[in-house]
């Protein structure tokens, strides 16, 4: 199958007349702005937002458009802009595919001898900060919205640099100083495409379905909904415990299992687990494992 008739599987919405237009978490220079250029090619339209829910609104304000938002970094991990939104709008927005980016990361700057300042995203400083210890011990470390923020910011002062994409040199006019070497060199952030209508899986492979489930607040209640899913076998891919806003100590769930409702184990599993819910939404059954290199 040609990579366009993919993507118009996948999406369900590119044609040869419009062009599929897709949001992701910018400015340009970020990995969300790497992977949509990697996923989506030529064909779509990317379209720059300053935060997650930008993101989603984007989704919820276009029909027939798509979003690309982080919900897990393999150092950071869960991005939890993304879950708490996701459980906000569950009914409204769905999941269309997962997406995985393997992160390479450089050390953009000016003149590594006069750095004062680096800049990056909070999971990158994470992920680094016992390379910039060692390397740069004097160097304030600034967290701030995204690493393509970070460039901007190192490009604007001359003893600034940035942990970020190699790709956003060349965005905000600055050199690549030097690539660090860290102990835990595999670092993935996991993507999902969002959009206004579950994805259509009309091809075998590996699938995932997402759940919001509300539990009564009651001993026990988290134990009881797992349990017909391990009963049926079904694989718990993810789960994040949520707060509710205004009611302290109750929590909403955000979950993926392994599979769809068309195969029986997972049907079953679903309605066993639904009955103990007081209510479990479900975010879409979506292709799974798609991975691409930064």
């Amino acid at each position: 199958m040609r990579r366009t008739d993919h993507l118009s599987r996948v999406t369900g919405l590119c044609t040869k007349r419009e062009m599929l237009e897709v949001f992701y978490l910018g400015p340009e220079g970020t990995f969300s702005h790497i992977l949509a250029r990697k996923r989506f090619g030529a064909r779509a339209r990317l379209s720059a937002r300053p935060t997650i829910e930008r993101v989603f609104d984007g989704v919820l304000a276009a029909p027939g458009a798509l979003g690309l938002v982080p919900i897990e970094n393999s150092s950071g991990g869960t991005v939890y802009d993304s879950a708490d939104l996701l459980i906000r709008h569950a009914g409204g927005v769905f999941i269309r595919e997962e997406l995985a980016l393997d992160v390479r990361i450089a050390l953009l700057g000016h003149d590594k001898k006069t750095i004062t300042t680096v800049f990056s995203h909070f999971v990158q400083i994470k992920h680094h900060a016992e390379w910039l210890k060692a390397r740069y011990p004097q160097a304030r470390l600034r967290a701030v919205a995204s690493t393509a923020v970070a460039a901007q910011k190192a490009a604007a002062g001359r003893n600034a640099a940035a942990l970020a994409s190699p790709g956003a040199a060349a965005f905000y006019g600055l050199k690549v100083l030097e690539t660090p070497a860290v102990r835990q060199k595999v670092n993935v952030t996991h993507f999902f495409v969002i959009g206004a209508e579950p994805s259509h899986v009309s091809s075998p492979g590996a699938v995932k379905t997402g759940l919001v489930a509300a539990l009564p607040n009651v001993c026990g209640s988290l134990h009881r909904f797992l349990g017909p899913f391990a009963r049926q076998q079904v694989s718990l891919s993810r789960i994040v415990s949520r707060p509710v806003p205004g009611q302290p100590q109750t929590y909403v769930f955000f979950l993926e299992i392994e599979g769809g409702p068309g195969e029986a184990r997972v049907a079953g599993a679903l309605a066993r687990a639904g009955a103990l819910t007081e209510t479990l939404t479900s975010l879409g059954t979506y292709p799974s494992g798609g991975r691409f290199k930064s």
